[in-house]
């Protein structure tokens, strides 16, 4: 989740079916969700790629020759090796510092979520492609969080879905005030591009970004969005877990991936980044 620290005025209120964009209410706390209003489900035309899409190959061919033709240079000049022995020594004694530093875990007064007079705006992302075998879980975990309900919207992308993932999707969106349903025609620029083409129709100060396969526990917010007090943090990644590990090898492989990079990054917040 990071914060935006945006004005939440919209810039395409034809797209945002829920809140009233008039110029009075151009701020979170003034900009409520209008319970009567009608839910509406928006198809928004693909725009052309953006330019960071185009021409990744050839960005992707002069990386790998950059890094080739290092190498071979290392094997050529006669104070290769030593510089390969340095840089193994600098990332050995930073290897030792992450294995060895101690871990602050955030203090009470950092998660506390009591005598709270104001709750900011939330906004969800999830970008979703063929998820309809776990879609209707994912919708029911965020839209039944332990944080006030008007204070926070959902929004999902399909991202031009094969499956009965749109159908799904529609259906919850009657059923759900909060949730938000953006159908793509084509699915350029994948799971970032989807994020990035519903990010200017969001309300939140904070924005949170999921997997479609996700599910979080429901004080999630209560406990994240009060770190975000302190002036020091502008983003927090929470832990991930296996919710079947046990089923077989691949997903416990996989916890045990998620358990290793999860200590790493708390080690790397140790050291202070």
């Amino acid at each position: 989740m990071t914060s935006t620290r945006k004005n939440s005025s919209n810039p395409n209120p034809d797209y945002h079916h829920h809140r009233d964009s008039s110029p009075e209410n151009q701020t979170v706390e003034t900009d409520p969700i209008d319970p009567h209003s009608p839910f509406q489900h928006q198809v928004e035309p693909m725009t052309n790629s953006p330019s960071i899409y185009q021409g990744r190959r050839r960005k992707a061919a002069v990386v790998l020759s950059m890094i080739w033709g290092g190498t071979i240079t290392l094997h050529l000049v006669s104070w290769g090796s030593w510089f390969i022995f340095g840089l193994t020594g600098l990332i050995s004694i930073h290897s030792l510092r992450i294995l060895f530093t101690r871990y602050r875990h955030p203090s009470s007064d950092q998660t506390a979520t009591g005598d709270r007079d104001y709750w900011p705006f939330v906004s969800l992302l999830v970008a979703a492609k063929n998820e309809e075998s776990v879609i209707h879980n994912l919708v029911e975990n965020l839209c039944n969080l332990d944080y006030p309900s008007d204070s926070y919207e959902v929004w999902i992308i399909d991202d031009h879905s094969t499956d009965n993932t749109p159908l799904l999707l529609d259906q919850l969106a009657e059923k759900f005030e909060q949730l938000n349903v953006l159908h793509r025609q084509n699915g350029v620029g994948g799971k970032s591009g989807a994020l990035n083409q519903v990010l200017p129709l969001t309300q939140g100060e904070f924005i949170g970004v999921f997997d479609a396969d996700a599910q979080v526990s429901p004080n999630l917010l209560q406990q994240v969005v009060p770190l975000f007090d302190s002036d020091q943090i502008g983003a927090v990644q929470v832990r991930k877990a296996i919710s079947n590990a046990p089923l077989n090898f691949w997903t416990q492989s996989q916890a045990a991936e998620m358990a290793l990079d999860s200590f790493f990054q708390e080690q790397r917040i140790a050291l202070g980044g």
